[in-house]
């Protein structure tokens, strides 16, 4: 059972209200309440001094994490206006019916009262369910973007940034990006001193702006300057099995084909077709060390149309047939 800290010395805090969904994920949950934890008081104490938090809930009946781990809340739901904000920790999509319709009348209630709600990971969802980023602009990790869009085609989700505020509302995909929330929170309310402790404790290097690049790209990430290239990098990779073309992916990223070949030129020193059929053949390329597919299969996979045409460019790229590069694995896995 997750304790309550001892209160510390009176003082001006920042106050927040947990919520946890039926499978939340851990990660974004301990993350943001980890750093509010340690900046909250000096040294490693776990005093409430500049920051408290509670965790509530309809009833105090545990609540699961998606990893098994139980959590339970120790209060009910309070008047929101106690906040500065309430935070509702989603989790796995599946479990997503299952919310307890309480706890999404006590977060349009929050809204209703002009307190700052936050949802973390899948959070997004229940948000939007109960209509509450309608006109808003949302963040969503990118692996539900396409998910979400499909649930709720009237929103305007963003899938390519750490986290976003729009009146009153705050989205994150959860992950690491709670700890970088948080973080911009303390600095909001308190100063950097605050900040640098808590990342000092914490280990970490640096805080990562709300703009910060939410997706381990395929390619040079480290290249990817342009919000615009980082764009359309995320949609080939979501695309990998389509031919798609240069039209389409400028159409997404809201540029023109000539300029979008301009942003790729100067930011990754390829064209955009060029570039997304190297992301193609490296998926392909693990796909031939990593599963069972036959060569056609993967072929077909990774976008191309054919086995022979696969084939050719494979060759080029990687200096070696597809069928030469699964057998030389084999070679090296067979016992000496």
């Amino acid at each position: 059972m997750l304790a309550k800290p001892q209160p510390g010395q009176p003082g001006k805090q920042l106050k927040v209200g947990f919520a946890l969904a039926p499978d939340f994920t851990l990660m974004a949950f301990s993350g943001f309440m980890e750093a509010l934890r340690q900046a909250a008081d000096v040294g490693d104490l776990s005093r409430p001094i500049w920051c408290s938090w509670t965790v509530m809930s309809h009833n105090l009946e545990p609540v699961k994490a998606s990893c098994g781990l139980e959590v339970r809340p120790w209060e009910v739901f309070k008047d929101p206006s106690e906040f500065d904000y309430i935070i509702l920790v989603g989790g796995l999509v599946k479990s997503l019916e299952n919310v307890p319709p309480e706890l999404v009348a006590y977060l349009a209630g929050a809204v209703r009262a002009g307190v700052t709600v936050i949802g973390l990971c899948t959070a997004s969802f229940i948000l939007a369910r109960a209509g509450l980023l309608k006109g808003r602009r949302c963040c969503v990790h990118w692996y539900h973007y396409q998910e979400f869009l499909e649930r709720f085609p009237d929103d305007n989700p963003v899938m390519d940034e750490l986290f976003i505020e729009d009146r009153g509302i705050i989205t994150s995909p959860g992950g690491t990006a709670s700890i970088d929330l948080a973080l911009f929170l303390v600095a909001r309310h308190f100063d950097d001193e605050r900040v640098v402790k808590v990342l000092r404790h914490l280990v970490l290097d640096w805080s990562r702006p709300m703009t910060h690049s939410q997706v381990p790209y395929l390619g040079d990430s480290r290249e990817m300057v342009d919000s615009r290239v980082r764009k359309a990098s995320l949609f080939m990779e979501r695309n990998l099995s389509i031919p798609l073309s240069t039209t389409q992916m400028a159409r997404e990223v809201g540029v023109s084909p000539r300029q979008l070949e301009r942003l790729f030129v100067s930011s990754v020193k390829d064209s955009p077709a060029g570039y997304f059929r190297k992301l193609r053949l490296r998926r392909a390329h693990w796909l031939l060390h990593h599963s069972d597919m036959n060569v056609t299969e993967i072929a077909l996979e990774c976008g191309f149309n054919n086995s022979s045409h696969f084939a050719k460019r494979y060759k080029d790229f990687f200096g070696r047939s597809p069928s030469r590069s699964r057998d030389s694995l084999a070679g090296m896995k067979k016992p000496g």
